[in-house]
């Protein structure tokens, strides 16, 4: 018997995150009110999408700030020297997807033989898995981000209590600890396309016709699945006016990058275990020692950073990609 169909975004953001480039965003196109996601905004992830409480590095009266206001006890995060950084080019490849999808070229005669697939030009990706992800790019993406780990996690301490008193009883948004982010970097392209799919047996075939992806393809950007069974396909492309503005012939849309289809970020993280815990991760296995001060900051951030050692009802701070790699993503 099978569970609940898993959300297009939860399979999405699954499957990328072992790229390393942050946390995926099935959402990326900017808020309409608060606009494209900026470094210091405090929020949370919803529905693959993030939502924006307030904006840490600008003012309360600060016109992103201005709207919802911000909580009680309100400080600028503003440390000095704080290492922003901008990475022009961060990823140059048109397609990135997850390990268990490996890409073939599909002829017109074959695409036709595809059912709800017209005889254009299209691509074939072989999936071994029951679940995938991939996302194209039109252009290359940009990554920025400010590197003060120390700075952030001191800062999230001190306000977390505040922020969740803002969210929850002013707002009545009903967080959690876990819950609220602090966006510490984002990778931002111009013109993107994305799909996610879920099916109950391996070995199916991943197949996209149409859009401004597939060379020498006409028509709207389509995505089903064949020789797999109950597949679950999901796919979106955007945005709408840049995609059409690229298909028109001869017209060339507007260079702006503030889709965000990666996003770094600090939370809040509960110890559920006194005892350390080994955890496998990328850099290899680590037991560190529990420190004579259980409320020693050094040593919980050092415990976090290594092994994901966890301790009853303490807490402490880790971005999405480190919590990926050490055992600590939720």
């Amino acid at each position: 018997m099978h569970g609940p169909v898993p959300a297009a975004w939860d399979i999405y953001a699954k499957e990328l995150l072992p790229l390393r480039y942050g946390h995926p965003l099935w959402y990326p196109e900017p808020c309409r009110e608060f606009g494209e996601v900026r470094i210091g905004d405090v929020g949370y992830l919803r529905d693959g999408h993030f939502t924006f409480l307030f904006n840490a590095m600008h003012d309360a009266d600060h016109t992103l700030n201005a709207v919802r206001g911000v909580p009680c006890g309100f400080e600028v995060f503003n440390p000095k020297n704080p290492m922003r950084k901008h990475l022009p080019n961060a990823i140059t490849q048109s397609h990135l997807h997850s390990k268990n999808i490996r890409s073939a070229s599909i002829s017109a005669t074959a695409c036709a033989n595809e059912p709800g697939i017209a005889a254009t030009a299209g691509l074939r990706y072989q999936c071994s898995e029951t679940s995938g992800a991939l996302l194209m790019l039109k252009q290359s993406a940009h990554k920025t981000y400010i590197d003060c780990r120390m700075h952030i996690q001191k800062y999230v301490r001190a306000h977390m209590s505040n922020w969740l008193d803002f969210a929850n009883g002013l707002l009545g948004i009903g967080l959690e600890e876990k819950d609220v982010i602090f966006i510490s970097g984002h990778t931002k392209t111009s013109i993107w396309a994305e799909t996610a799919f879920d099916q109950r047996s391996s070995g199916g075939e991943l197949i996209i016709a149409g859009g401004c992806f597939v060379p020498s393809a006409s028509g709207e950007f389509r995505v089903s699945m064949s020789h797999c069974a109950a597949a679950m396909v999901h796919a979106r492309e955007g945005p709408l006016d840049r995609v059409t503005a690229w298909k028109a012939e001869g017209e060339e849309p507007v260079e702006k990058y503030d889709q965000s289809i990666f996003i770094n970020y600090y939370k809040m993280k509960s110890r559920r275990f006194r005892s350390p815990t080994v955890m496998q991760g990328a850099a290899g296995s680590h037991v560190l020692p529990k420190g004579d001060d259980p409320d020693d900051e050094q040593s919980n951030l050092s415990a976090s950073w290594c092994s994901s050692v966890l301790y009853d009802e303490e807490f402490d701070i880790v971005d999405d990609v480190r919590s990926l790699l050490y055992g600590c993503f939720e």
